[in-house]
């Protein structure tokens, strides 16, 4: 079995100079980054996958994201869990950076999120779920997202980094659509 390696940064993103492992303690002061993306179609709808029953948080809806490993920037890393896990295959310069915002999880790991908003037309493209990983999704209105994501069925962590961003992403997603 391969273990997953990510490099220990500090509360700032800078390297530390050693790796981390996925499901091994991190030590005091170092942090590792994971990457949420926010796909978004030119008419304002947000892409959700629903998480495989088997992982944690199983059966909870969510946007895509995941770690960052060993070597990959952050960007690298929103292309790469994008197109793994939705088959959506988009330039770099399709991508724009909502927020960076260190935290601790539930599960203990210090963590960098690095969000970004991406627009994509689903006419292009096809979504195709990565086995393990992610077994739906949808398409909803951004104001149907807003809704959708104070409720159970949303993943806690992904609503609450939402909540506390939701201007930011008001202000990408709704004024990409009025014009603004």
């Amino acid at each position: 079995m391969t273990r997953e390696l990510w490099d220990a940064v500090d509360r700032e993103g800078r390297p530390l100079g050693f790796d981390l492992v996925r499901g091994e303690p991190v030590p005091e002061g170092a942090y590792h980054l994971v990457v949420e993306i926010y796909a978004v179609t030119h008419d304002g709808r947000v892409l959700v996958t629903q998480r495989h029953p088997d992982k944690p948080w199983g059966l909870h809806w969510e946007v895509t994201g995941g770690s960052v490993v060993k070597g990959e920037s952050p960007l690298a890393g929103a292309r790469r869990e994008l197109r793994e896990e939705t088959g959506l295959a988009l330039p770099p310069e399709a991508f724009t950076s909502v927020y960076v915002r260190p935290r601790r999880e539930i599960d203990g790991y210090p963590t960098i999120y690095h969000s970004f908003l991406v627009r994509f037309n689903p006419e292009d493209q096809a979504i195709s779920l990565q086995e393990g990983e992610t077994v739906d999704w949808r398409l909803l209105p951004y104001d149907e997202y807003k809704r959708f994501i104070l409720t159970d069925a949303f993943a806690p962590g992904t609503r609450d980094r939402f909540l506390a961003h939701q201007p930011d992403f008001d202000r990408l997603i709704l004024g990409a659509i009025d014009g603004k």
